[in-house]
């Protein structure tokens, strides 16, 4: 690509990204959109930046996630970052100025333009007169869709390896879910992967509501799945008894309920009538499927054309045999139904749960498949759920809870029990001991959680989802639902 190509194509993106900006940053009447709380870990993050305390495997942030959950919304307003911090953050206010530049490019447009990352910042050093290995003055790049390169990790290493000798770039790239399992050992140890999940219901609460429980019951998680033992928890949940109560007398239970059906992505907040926020949904779906899970493998037509039914039942039921699977959607070959449902957990659409219990036959090939939203799941199947259905939209949000918060910090796997009268999940922890999990809306049994505790090496049992706080058989707590959706 000739340079003055290339120098033609940045001063229109430059003039483009005025107004792309404006509609990611503000609303219809011209007020700064709220920001999810992974933008205070950039803040704080950008701090260290400045102040030259940033670990070098830091300097280079990669951002997966799937489509719909606000990164290209996060890159805009570190962009502008300087309208988002207020006049607690002195630290931004007196030190901002000393970032020369912060540039946004939207690599899938260079990639429209048949222009490489290599090629676009060799003209960006010869523009601005430097080279990476001597830069003098701190620059920060923000580079949407870098999956669009197909030497994206190259590129990244490169920056890495021609930035040792200074501490003056800090480059925070996004992609789509699967882009950190295309890394190799060479590249992880030079990037922090920083995966942004969707909302988790303080965040709908934050964004949606202007409620902000967060700060109040950050110590929930340690206390409900890191404590030594039931009396333990209960203990502590019963010292938050009265401010989680009061919080929830002033959040409707139709709050809770919009945000199972359409508040697990950013873009639904701002969307009045459900039914155009659960096609939105849905169209983040198909893009999905179109742009970054069809791509992971060859497939042919007639498979491809398998993949919204596949989904569909296992919206309709998380627990399902592959035999089931393969004898519904007419598929002859197992590997090639293990193939559709790969993609769709390295897409990042679904979630494997793994069995726990008989280690033969059909048990040992049926996982528990859970979305990464319940909103996903809700916007499948049109908000209808048969009763024995309702459950599931709990499950997924659980599994959003343990990739988000609990996953390699507090825990090192989760399962749950195939046998009849099983519990919903065994979470394990750092100590690999176990804690059984129950889940679901009006929830009271304790026999599935016992009929696992004979299997287990365990440390305790919670049911989620009562009516009241109560310790049972000092082994056993069960715990309203509005704790669960504090954490």
């Amino acid at each position: 690509m000739e340079e003055l190509e290339i120098k033609e194509f940045y001063f229109k993106w430059q003039e483009r990204l005025r107004s792309l900006m404006e509609g990611y940053i503000y609303d219809k009447e011209k007020k700064l959109f709220p920001t999810r709380n992974i933008f205070s870990e950039f803040k704080k993050i950008i701090e260290r930046f400045i102040s030259d305390k940033l670990e070098e495997h830091e300097k280079i942030i990669l951002m997966p996630g799937i489509r719909g959950v606000g990164k290209t919304t996060l890159l805009m307003q570190i962009l502008k970052i300087e309208k988002l911090i207020s006049s607690n953050d002195y630290f931004l206010l007196e030190n901002l100025k000393k970032i020369e530049e912060i540039i946004y490019i939207d690599v899938s447009f260079l990639k429209l333009n048949n222009i490489s990352l290599n090629e676009f910042f060799n003209f960006y050093e010869h523009l601005n007169e430097f080279i990476f290995e001597s830069l003098k003055k701190k620059i920060i790049l923000l580079l949407d869709e870098i999956h669009y390169d197909e030497n994206w990790g190259l590129f990244l290493k490169s920056i890495f390896d021609r930035t040792k000798s200074h501490s003056n770039i800090l480059l925070i790239a996004t992609g789509s879910s699967a882009i950190s399992l295309k890394m190799n050992p060479d590249l992880s140890r030079r990037v922090t992967v920083k995966e942004i999940f969707p909302l988790k219901f303080t965040e709908y609460l934050n964004i949606k509501h202007k409620i902000f429980p967060a700060g109040q019951f950050s110590e929930l998680k340690e206390i409900i799945f890191n404590s030594s033992e039931a009396a333990s928890v209960y203990k502590e949940l019963k010292n938050k008894k009265s401010q989680i109560e009061k919080l929830h007398l002033n959040i409707p239970l139709s709050i809770r309920q919009d945000y199972f059906e359409t508040g697990g992505f950013p873009f639904t907040i701002k969307i009045s009538r459900k039914t155009e926020a659960i096609e939105m949904v849905k169209n983040v779906i198909n893009s999905i499927i179109i742009k970054d899970i069809i791509p992971l493998k060859t497939f042919k037509t007639e498979t491809i054309s398998k993949i919204n039914s596949l989904i569909f039942l296992l919206a309709g039921s998380g627990k399902i045999s592959y035999e089931k699977l393969q004898q519904s959607l007419k598929i002859p070959e197992f590997r090639t139904l293990d193939a559709i449902i790969e993609v769709l957990i390295m897409g990042g659409l679904i979630i494997k749960v793994s069995s726990l219990g008989r280690s033969y036959g059909a048990a040992r090939k049926t996982p528990k498949f859970l979305f990464a939203s319940p909103t996903l799941r809700s916007a499948i199947l049109d908000n209808f759920f048969s009763s024995n259905q309702e459950g599931t939209k709990l499950e997924d949000y659980f599994a959003l809870l343990y990739q988000k918060d609990l996953k390699n910090k507090l825990s090192s796997g989760l399962a749950y029990d195939i046998s009849d009268g099983g519990a919903d999940f065994i979470l394990t922890g750092k100590d690999r001991k176990k804690i059984i999990i129950e889940i679901g809306f009006n929830k009271e049994e304790i026999f599935q959680i016992l009929n696992t505790k004979k299997k287990v090496n365990d440390k305790y049992g919670l049911v989620f989802g009562s009516r009241n706080l109560e310790l049972v058989e000092d082994f056993i707590v069960k715990i309203p639902l509005e704790y669960l959706l504090l954490i």
